[in-house]
Order: structure tokens, then C-alpha cells, then sequence
């Protein structure tokens, strides 16, 4: 559990999860093939993308519904809440992308899918 901790941390400081010290992104939207430091692949398969995907769209789906459910609760006027609701929609997963293919890069690294070449 402790190893999982560890390697869930490092991917979430978007750091290779082998050897704590590579960038796992060259820049905002393009991640590395290989760790610059141990030469780790990230991702051995091209269909190994849609885990991060599905991570940023449930993770933004919980994030919109949460938000929605204040409509109930709260005397907030439903037009602005939408209106806030869409652009949070729209600009949460943008910059949660790295974050949501990190962390399914610290899954596939956890589950043995990823090994140096």
C-alpha cells in the first residue's frame, strides 16, 4: 500500500513513476515516450491513452454533478450556476489532462504494464 502511495504522489507531481525523478511531460499537452532519466515507455500501446481519458471525464462528470446539486440546496440563481457549471465543464479537464494520464500512467506502472524496453 505504502509502494502504491508513493507511486500515486509522484505521478500526481507528474514524475516518472519508476524512478521518482523524470518529467513525465515535455510540455503542457505532450507527454514523453520515455522517462529522460531511466528510459521507462509510458505508454507501450497506442489504445493506453483512454484510461487517462475516462479518469479526466468521470472526474470532471463528479466535479459538474456536485456543483449541479447546489441548485437544490443553495439560493444560488440556477442561470449563473449553469453558466459557471459550463465553463467549469469546459476548463476543468483542459487542465486536468496531465494530472488524469499521470495517474493512469501510475496505474499501468503499478499493474507490472510498464517496463523498460
Amino acid at each position: 500500500m505504502k509502494r502504491a502511495l508513493g507511486v500515486l504522489a509522484s505521478c500526481a507531481r507528474l514524475i516518472c513513476p519508476a524512478c521518482r525523478r523524470g518529467r513525465m511531460f515535455r510540455s503542457l499537452f505532450t507527454m514523453n515516450v520515455r522517462c529522460p532519466v531511466c528510459g521507462v515507455i509510458f505508454e507501450r500501446d497506442a489504445g493506453e491513452v483512454t484510461g487517462g481519458i475516462a479518469i479526466n471525464t468521470i472526474v470532471t462528470a463528479l466535479l459538474t454533478i456536485s456543483g449541479a446539486t447546489l441548485a437544490f440546496f443553495t439560493d444560488i440563481p440556477l442561470l449563473p450556476l449553469l453558466a459557471g457549471l459550463m465553463i467549469v465543464s469546459v476548463l476543468f479537464p483542459l487542465w486536468f489532462y496531465r494530472y488524469a494520464r499521470a495517474l493512469w500512467t501510475g496505474i499501468l506502472y503499478l499493474t507490472g504494464s510498464m517496463f523498460e524496453d
